[in-house]
């Protein structure tokens, strides 16, 4: 993998934001598995990853091992919120974006994956997707703290393979 493009991965997060921020079940959990299964998914088709991060397996999932760093960028160029909310039995960190969604770093296919993974994925809490992601074979063998190898979506159970 050649690494993170940052702008590039700046347009994935905002464009996620815009399609997912008025969703009540929209926070970090959710914002890491679309990440995980848009990147994952598109590499399964095409051998390359849209954003080029890296994903470690937490306790709830994947997570993109540059998201912190992103957010942070996003949010000192005045592009997203960081919000709190009480939410269930925790607080749940939320983003609102406010400006254009530029995405004219991404290829239609990678827009398409992006929003295929919204799709998905939105309907579903923070803890149907962390349980999910699990299931999903780079997660299930990758121990925890551990950096999720993208080949390991070439051992996918059917329900979760993408290719045709």
């Amino acid at each position: 993998m050649v690494g993170v493009n940052l702008s590039k991965a700046e347009q994935v997060y905002l464009h996620i934001i815009k399609n997912l921020q008025d969703r009540p079940n929209f926070g970090k959990t959710l914002f890491y598995k679309v990440l995980y299964f848009s990147d994952f998914d598109y590499y399964e088709r095409f051998e390359k990853s849209i954003t080029g991060d890296k994903y470690r397996r937490i306790t709830h999932g994947p997570a993109p091992c540059t998201f912190d760093i992103i957010i942070k960028r996003l949010k000192e160029k005045d592009m997203i919120r960081e919000l709190h909310f009480h939410y269930g039995m925790g607080t749940q960190i939320r983003y609102c974006y406010h400006g254009d969604d530029k995405t004219d770093k991404l290829a239609k296919e990678e827009i398409k994956e992006i929003d295929r993974n919204i799709q998905r994925l939105s309907g579903m809490t923070a803890s149907q997707a962390s349980a999910y992601s699990h299931q999903d074979m780079p997660c299930k063998v990758t121990k925890l703290d551990e950096i999720i190898d993208y080949d390991l979506v070439h051992y996918r159970n059917p329900i979760f393979s993408v290719s045709d």
